[in-house]
Formats: C-alpha cells, structure tokens, sequence
C-alpha cells in the first residue's frame, strides 16, 4: 500500500467518508486529494486484494495485518 491508499484505509476505518477524507488531505496539503483519486485509489485496493466490497475489503486488511 502507498502512502495515500494508508492514509485513505486509516482515515475511512475511523468512520471518515471519502469526501471527508479528501478534505483532510486538502487540509494537509497532501496531493493527490481529489475525491476522484480516493474513489480510484479504492478501486485500485479492492483488486489488488481480491475484495468484492468496501467492507470486504476492510475486513480482509484486518484479516492480513494491514489495519488495525
């Protein structure tokens, strides 16, 4: 996982939508922030994990490790 796909996962586990999570990043400065890049950033995840799901997707990270 890069950098943003973490802080995506990490921000979007604490309850955060993705619009919320795209005006964090505006907030931080941190590029890319769009809401277009987390939605294909979490397009990205779920293939890369095989997750049919958002959820799918959070509990095989939990499953893996990978969040906490």
């Amino acid at each position: 996982m890069n950098k943003i796909q973490k802080i995506i996962v990490k921000k979007m586990a604490e309850g955060y939508t993705q619009l919320e999570v795209s005006e964090y990043l505006i907030r931080r400065n941190i590029s890319p922030n769009s809401l277009s890049t987390i939605e294909k950033e979490l397009v990205k995840l779920k293939k890369e994990y095989g997750a049919l799901t958002l959820i799918h997707l959070f509990i095989l990270l939990v499953k893996k490790g990978k969040l906490e």
